[in-house]
Formats: C-alpha cells, sequence, structure tokens
C-alpha cells in the first residue's frame, strides 16, 4: 500500500497532488486493477497537459505542443490521415536522416516500429511526447485539408451522368463501391464530420448546387459545396448504407448504420425526405460508447446536482427534464439511467429514436406504424417487472396517465416534456387530464435545461465588463438569497488557485477601477485552429431545478399558474437557468451572449 509508482510521487513532490489525493489512488489501486495513471485521469486530480509533462521528466522524453505549430505540409503529408489516426503520432519535422515525431504513447512499439518502415532505411526517429488534445488539433486541420483533395479527386473522376450512377444496379451492387467516387465522396464527409464533432450533417439538394452543412457546438455551419446533379448519387450511397430503399423517392424514410473513427464507433442515424429540388438527407452523430458520458460532465452541479441526485434515488415518482428540441435532455436521462444502472435494477426505456445506447439497459425502440407507442410500449413494460422506466416523451393523455400510475404503483418514471421552464411542467401535465392530486403525490422534481457553446479554453481571453453588463447581471442575481457578486468571484478565484487548475491563468478576479468601483471581468474566445475561428468548442448545459417540496405540492393541488410556482422555488434556492448560465459565463465556462442566445429558445 506505501508503494508509490514514479508519476504518482512526482505529482506527490511537485504539489500538485494533495496528500489526501495520493491516499484516495492508492486505496482505489489496491481494489482495480487499473494503473495509477488511468486512476489519476478518472478522478480529475490532474491535467492531460501535467500527465505528459510529467512522463516527459520522468523518462527524459522532450514534451511538444503541437497546438499552435504550422506543420509542413511534407513532412505531415508522408503519414496518411489513417495512419496518423491508427498510430496517433505526427511527425512535425523532417530533417536530411531523421524524423521527429509526436506521440500521446511514445511506448508503443508497435507503432513506432510501423512508422519506421514508412521512411527511408537509416531514418532515425525522435520521438516526442504530447497529449490527445494536441494530436486531435492537427489531425482537424489535417481531415478538412483531405476531405476538400479527396472530394476534388472523386469530382473528376465522375464522368458519367450522375443519373446513371444513381441508377445502375450493377454500379450500386457493385463490390468496388467503396473506391467509386461518389462513395469517396460520402465516406470523406462522414470522416470529417466525426473528427469535427458535428452533431449532424445535413446534404441538401438546391435550386443549383448541393449543399453540404454540419452542426457543430448546436451551430450549423455549410462546410462543402458540390455539383447539384451529384444529389441523387450521395443520397443513393447513405441509403445503401442505411439499408433503405433506394427507389423510394417519394416518402421519407429512416435509417441507421455504424462508422469507426479513430477506433471509436459512431451510430449514424439517417432520415431521407422530397423536396421540391430533390431527395434530401440528414445524418445524427450518435457515440456508441459511453465512455465519459456521466451526470457531472453534463453541467449540473452544487444543490441542483444534488436535489436532481436525490430523486434519482427514491424507489417511486416521476422525474421530469424539460426543454425544446436539441437542449440536452437525452443525454441528461441517458446521464441519469447510467447513474441509476445496478445488475440488481431492472431499467427499461422507450425511446424514439434510441440515440444514447447504455448498457445493462433494456431500451426499446418506438414503432408507431407498428402500432408500438409510448402508451402501448409502457403498458407492456409495467408487465416486464421494471423498477426504473424511461419514457422518452410525454406527448399526449394515454401517455402521462400511464407514467402517473406507474409512479404511483411502485415505478421510478424518468421522462421529458417540451417546456420552456421547468415550472410550466406543471400546468402543462394539467392541461394533458392528469388530476392535481395524482400529479402533487407522484412529480418529484422538473429540471430545465439548454446548451449554449463553451467558450475556447485554447484562446480564451478576459475582458473588462462594461458597467451596464455588470448592473444587469446585479438585476438577474438579485433573488439569489445573500448573492454578492465581487465576493462571489473572489471565491471562484481563490478556488481555482487552492486546486490548481491550470485555466486559473485565465481567471481574473475584481480588481479596483480608477473610480474605486470594482472591475468585473467577463470571458471571450479569440478565435483559433482548434475552435475554427469561432471562439467556442464544445457545449455545456445551464439548468434550473424544480425541488417538489411539500409547499409546492399543495399549490399544484390549487391549481395555481406556473409563475407562482416558480416565485416560491426561487425563494426556496432555485436558480433560474439564466443565473446558471451567468454564474458559468462570470467563470469562463460560457458567455453571456450564448446565454442570452439559448435563453431565447
Amino acid at each position: 500500500m506505501d508503494s508509490k509508482s514514479s508519476l504518482l510521487k512526482y505529482f506527490e513532490t511537485k504539489g500538485l497532488i494533495k496528500e489526501e489525493d495520493v491516499r484516495r489512488v492508492l486505496v482505489e489501486r489496491s481494489r482495480s486493477p487499473k494503473t495509477e495513471e488511468v486512476i489519476i485521469k478518472e478522478l480529475g486530480l490532474v491535467t492531460e497537459e501535467d500527465l505528459a509533462k510529467a512522463k516527459a521528466d520522468i523518462f527524459g522524453i522532450p514534451y511538444i505542443d503541437l497546438r499552435d505549430m504550422e506543420i509542413p505540409e511534407g513532412t505531415i503529408a508522408e503519414v496518411n490521415v489513417d495512419g496518423l489516426q491508427k498510430y496517433r503520432a505526427v511527425p512535425f519535422e523532417r530533417g536530411k536522416d531523421f524524423v521527429k515525431i509526436a506521440m500521446e504513447d511514445p511506448f508503443d512499439v508497435q507503432a513506432t516500429q510501423a512508422l519506421e518502415r514508412r521512411y527511408p532505411q537509416g531514418t532515425r526517429l525522435i520521438v516526442n511526447i504530447t497529449t490527445r488534445e494536441s494530436i486531435n488539433s492537427v489531425l482537424d486541420r489535417r481531415i478538412g485539408d483531405v476531405m476538400s483533395s479527396e472530394v476534388t479527386e472523386a469530382l473528376e473522376d465522375v464522368d458519367v451522368p450522375v443519373t446513371e450512377i444513381s441508377e445502375d444496379p450493377n454500379l450500386l451492387s457493385s463490390n468496388n463501391l467503396s473506391n467509386a467516387p461518389v462513395a469517396r465522396i460520402v465516406n470523406a464527409i462522414l470522416q470529417y464530420a466525426a473528427i469535427s464533432k458535428a452533431s449532424d450533417i445535413h446534404i441538401e439538394p438546391m435550386e443549383k448546387r448541393l449543399r453540404v452543412r454540419f452542426r457543430i457546438n448546436g451551430i450549423m455551419t455549410e462546410r462543402l459545396t458540390l455539383p447539384r446533379d451529384l444529389g441523387p448519387a450521395i443520397v443513393s450511397r447513405v441509403k445503401i448504407l442505411s439499408n433503405l430503399k433506394i427507389d423510394e423517392k417519394r416518402l421519407p424514410q429512416d435509417g441507421r448504420f455504424p462508422i469507426k473513427v479513430n477506433g471509436s464507433k459512431i451510430d449514424l442515424r439517417v432520415s431521407t425526405m422530397p423536396t421540391i429540388f430533390g431527395e434530401k438527407a440528414v445524418m445524427r452523430l450518435l457515440e456508441s460508447e459511453t465512455d465519459g458520458i456521466t451526470l457531472e460532465s453534463t453541467g449540473l452541479r452544487g444543490n441542483a446536482y444534488k436535489i436532481f441526485l436525490d430523486s434519482l434515488e427514491v424507489t417511486n415518482g416521476i422525474v421530469l427534464v424539460t426543454g425544446p428540441t436539441g437542449s440536452g435532455k437525452t443525454r441528461t436521462l441517458a446521464c441519469s439511467l447510467m447513474k441509476v444502472n445496478d445488475p440488481n435494477v431492472n431499467i427499461i426505456s422507450l425511446e424514439n429514436p434510441v440515440e444514447i445506447r447504455v448498457p445493462g439497459v433494456t431500451q426499446v425502440q418506438i414503432n408507431p406504424d407498428a402500432g408500438l407507442t409510448f402508451a402501448s410500449g409502457l403498458r407492456s413494460v409495467l408487465r416486464q417487472d421494471p423498477d426504473i422506466v424511461m419514457v422518452g416523451e410525454i406527448r399526449d393523455q394515454e401517455t402521462a396517465e400511464l407514467a402517473v400510475q406507474a409512479s404511483l404503483t411502485g415505478h421510478l418514471v424518468l421522462s421529458t416534456l417540451h417546456t420552456n421552464s421547468a415550472a410550466a411542467a406543471i400546468p402543462r401535465l394539467l392541461d394533458m387530464g392528469i388530476e392535481p392530486f395524482l400529479l402533487s403525490s407522484t412529480v418529484r422534481v422538473v429540471v430545465a435545461q439548454r446548451l449554449p457553446r463553451k467558450v475556447c479554453q485554447n484562446c480564451i481571453e478576459a475582458y473588462p465588463a462594461p458597467p451596464e453588463i455588470v448592473e444587469n447581471i446585479k438585476e438577474i442575481m438579485s433573488t439569489v438569497k445573500g448573492f454578492n457578486l465581487v465576493e462571489y468571484l473572489k471565491r471562484v478565484g481563490a478556488s481555482k488557485a487552492s486546486s490548481g487548475e491550470t485555466d486559473k491563468n485565465f481567471f481574473k478576479a475584481p480588481e479596483v477601477g480608477p473610480s474605486g468601483e470594482p472591475i468585473i471581468y467577463l470571458y471571450r474566445g479569440k478565435g483559433c485552429d482548434k475552435c475554427g475561428g469561432s471562439g467556442y468548442a464544445g457545449r455545456i448545459g445551464i439548468f434550473e431545478v424544480l425541488d417538489v417540496t411539500d409547499r409546492i405540492s399543495r399549490m399544484m393541488m390549487e391549481n395555481v399558474s406556473d409563475k407562482e410556482i416558480e416565485k416560491v422555488a426561487l425563494e426556496n434556492g432555485m436558480l433560474t437557468m439564466t443565473q446558471d448560465g451567468y454564474l458559468k459565463a462570470l467563470e469562463g465556462i460560457t458567455s453571456l451572449e450564448e446565454v442570452m442566445r439559448v435563453s431565447k429558445e
């Protein structure tokens, strides 16, 4: 138990890991086969960059950060994209008889030997260590360049009418289809979308062109323009991959198929629809693996997190997550199922569609055409002896009544509603015909959420907030008991400093201005290669969690308005989504502009 690895000793000596955290690592190591490095990562004790630099110091391997480095085209082109992805390695400097390579794992002998074979005999490999983030920043740029070149080359190979490509059954069933120009275009689009962490791909026929757009961090971005005549062929290729009917162009179709990028399996949910200019295809990218998807990663924190967690530990009742389409409800529910998932508990979900696959949970795909609706599915599920039931959406009176009855008979029911706020869920259910006394005795918690974009941590900068913005912040936060803006920011700064977070460098605590008034800082991204110049990378949830207390239960019985319910909830300490968003903006997680944008949804 007292034996420590060089890595753990290094962090302890440098003061990067506290004594109590060292004990946590040792205890966890004693009861699991995981290495100390894996445990340190899982516990989030140090950053990925700190880990890489530590290994560099311990093993005498140079450390390199590639994020802002311009790598000569000739150097990186010597290893194709597949090789870069497979070996997690990037050549960044080429000499007469040597090549410098940055690797995530410099001890991967198989990768090193494979890379050596790609260079002339006698070429010496000088291995440097870097982070996954650093490698991904290069891959993102490289994949984009490769997609453009591959699409350009494929277009040059398209020398037959598109109608022949899309309609010729011999071509469509060919064993060499993956090498066909259209297939290469589709493959490039899919690969680039996955690397760009796009959530959706839109292939849209226009009057004079074919437009390819990605939804990245919730924002639609045009990434490629192709000749309009290619539309039928590209959609046909997508249909083949999805096992859809190629000759059916009059009706919408839905399908699904998997791809593998960087060793990660991604499921694509496909929807095709006829338009006046031809068929449109939309593909949603869904990560098959649930690694890294946790309830904590959604953005829930503090008292809101505790209240929500407590609601998942009861044996009966209804937990609701509300918000518009694209607000992250499905992910929050999936994370909730992972939190309560246990071999001793029978969990069944009804979803349309099944987006995130949770191991150990029985997930049922709703199929209205076959008569399997949320209501009929819920009736059958209750005969399957469930402990926890997840219903993808409550959209009608029948489903709502069944959910209430299920909770009354000893089941925990998780579901979603389309409402703008947490309090608005109550009158919405009452409007569906649920009796107030039933609602008050079953609903435990209602969560409302939105997904603003996160400020890119690679190019983040602080700037003084204008006085009118500071006044607006104070006004928005005025309903929070005991909240003092300056004192709150001082506590945030102290917390970052004591925890040793590397992002404390961008955080600026309030300063006294020339007039004696405190200067409050906000944050924005300057734009860099990592974020595609947008200043944003990734998304984070902002939440309001309505705890259904005894007082609020009595108010339900009296059929009061959602405004009155919200007023009482605020008195009980609930933060609104806007308030939660403002706090995250003040901490440099998102921006005020993003909070205001999503709050209008």
